[in-house]
């Protein structure tokens, strides 16, 4: 959802510490992670490298919940 606030079953993500938005990304690039948008999200960030992941871990945590 809009500033990453969730919408409908897909939770609130903002403000999130960075260790748990770089699990969870790593539990959808092994298929560790399950849910009815897990395929969707493995597609998303099957190809991103421990850098990118570390940078959209920070940028998340930095938003306001």
């Amino acid at each position: 959802g809009a500033g990453l606030k969730g919408l409908g079953d897909v939770p609130n993500i903002a403000g999130r510490s960075p260790g748990n938005i770089a699990r969870q990304v790593y539990y959808f690039q092994t298929g560790d992670r399950g849910g009815s948008s897990a395929a969707l999200m493995k597609a998303v960030v099957d190809k991103l490298a421990a850098d990118d992941v570390v940078a959209i871990a920070a940028y998340v945590a930095s938003l306001e919940p």
